[in-house]
């Protein structure tokens, strides 16, 4: 009986082999569109489509203001939507769905795809977070790894890498810099305080540092919100005599003493700091970007004035802190005309 049972089971599995055999080569439909399961990240379906970003972005909270198709992957630029004026730029790896975040919260002039999981962008200056206004950052930003997130041994660790560019601005245009309590507040309205501690001409532009300012306690305190950071400051251009204007708001040549206590503020400064004044008027020679540096009090705020020079084709500015985060500091530097950098005119 065994011997008779054996051979048809053999048989049997033979035939349903055959079968499916025959059955898996006529197949012809194809499979559906994003039919594949994602093993890893946030998509559950794959390849990645736009839908399917609009879809999950949403699910997060956020709102997506742009996607930018790139080779099979995608950028997205997303953010929230009481928050119209800030977005997020993050890369989107079609094939497997992994996603990087390549900046964070800022006002974009522009951006453009320069490769693949590679992005130059262009910015405002504001910061999302603490309503500080800088230069415009220009800055080139690409993933670190694969699709997969391998990462070459000879690449540091870390999800993406940066480059940022000088900014060079055209002194011809207004310019404006610094941090406020409200970022719709006007620079005069800004309420911190500080002395103009030296103020000097350099070989390529003018440098200049700050205290507080000791008329009051009050004034003392405002110079210290968390970390001291350089008065809110603007410039013009006057083409009929080539004059060069920088206003630092809310900030004196004098003050004198605190009339109250304020050691706790002041004691990484000199005991007889106060009173403290710097000389108005001219700030020494010519260089070869600037003639006739004056200094000078302006109601609340301390006006700088030159004369610039043909060679003063653009500028950009440093910020540093001298002591012990105590002393704010920065240097306007100015540079020629650069056929390379600028073109042939």
């Amino acid at each position: 009986m065994k011997r008779t049972v054996l051979p048809a089971l053999l048989l049997a599995l033979a035939l349903c082999g055959c079968a499916a055999q025959t059955l898996a080569e006529t197949q012809t439909t194809p499979p559906p569109k994003e039919s594949a399961p994602a093993a890893e990240y946030d998509f559950t379906i794959l390849p990645v489509q736009e839908e399917s970003i609009h879809t999950l972005y949403n699910q997060e909270g956020y709102e997506v203001r742009k996607v930018t198709p790139y080779e099979g992957d995608y950028l997205v630029e997303y953010g929230y939507e009481n928050d119209p004026d800030f977005s997020l730029l993050a890369w989107v790896f079609g094939r497997t769905g992994r996603r990087v975040q390549l900046a964070g919260r800022s006002q974009f002039t522009a951006y453009e795809i320069t490769g693949p999981g590679e992005v130059r962008y262009t910015t405002t200056g504001w910061d999302a977070g603490t309503a500080w206004k800088g230069l415009p950052e220009i800055r080139t930003v690409w993933v670190v790894g694969d699709e997969h997130g391998s990462i070459h041994p000879d690449q540091d660790w870390g999800a993406i890498q940066s480059y940022q560019e000088t900014t060079w601005l055209d002194p011809t245009q207004p310019f404006s810099m610094g941090t406020s309590s409200e970022a719709t507040h006007p620079p005069e309205e800004w309420g911190r305080y500080e002395q103009l501690y030296d103020a000097r001409i350099d070989a390529d532009g003018l440098s200049f540092s700050f205290i507080p300012n000791g008329d009051s306690p009050e004034k003392v305190v405002s110079f210290f919100p968390a970390a001291t950071t350089i008065p809110g400051f603007s410039t013009a251009f006057d083409p009929e005599g080539r004059i060069f204007t920088i206003r630092l708001y809310n900030t004196c040549l004098e003050s004198g003493g605190t009339g109250a206590n304020v050691d706790e503020w002041l004691g990484d400064y000199p005991e007889d700091l106060y009173p403290y004044s710097f000389p108005a008027g001219s700030l020494g020679r010519d260089s070869h970007f600037l003639k006739d540096v004056t200094v000078a009090q302006d109601g609340a705020d301390t006006v700088v004035s030159t004369v610039l020079t043909d060679r003063a084709w653009r500028f950009t500015v440093e910020t540093s802190n001298l002591g012990r985060d105590n002393i704010p500091s920065f240097r306007i530097i100015f540079r020629e005309y650069d056929w390379e950098m600028d073109g042939e005119g």
